[in-house]
């Protein structure tokens, strides 16, 4: 799949995983776009417009689970495809946020970069 053009919204209280996913995605052709909490990226993600968010969960100024909330009520981001990416366990993760066709959990530290593609090329492709 050609993913020029395609864009993705990082939101994430961690540089170091900015730029290990920048270098990931830019990689698959991907423009990389960044926040660095809640409040930025829902901000981000108006102006982006992206394709695929990947987002965290424990972060300052509201959490994944709120900033997903707040998307899906966003006309622009309602059905764009997300990427929760947390260093919290899976099975935590999955008693606040669902995953289905537009939303995928990833742990970081045990995901590998294949992994992140796979499930990016899952939630674009629909």
């Amino acid at each position: 799949m050609d993913n020029a053009g395609r864009k993705v919204l990082i939101i994430d209280d961690d540089t170091t995983v900015h730029t290990v996913l920048t270098v990931i995605f830019r990689k698959a052709g991907y423009q990389v776009f960044t926040a660095l909490d809640a409040l930025q990226g829902t901000s981000k993600a108006a102006q982006v417009k992206p394709d695929l968010i990947v987002l965290d969960v424990l972060m300052p100024a509201g959490g994944g689970a709120a900033v997903l909330e707040r998307l899906r009520k966003m006309s622009f981001t309602s059905h764009t495809p997300c990427l929760i990416y947390s260093s919290l366990d899976r099975a935590d993760i999955l008693k606040e946020i669902q995953e289905g066709p537009l939303v995928a959990v990833l742990c970081k530290g045990e995901a590998k970069s294949e992994d992140i593609l796979q499930a990016v090329a899952r939630l674009v492709a629909g």
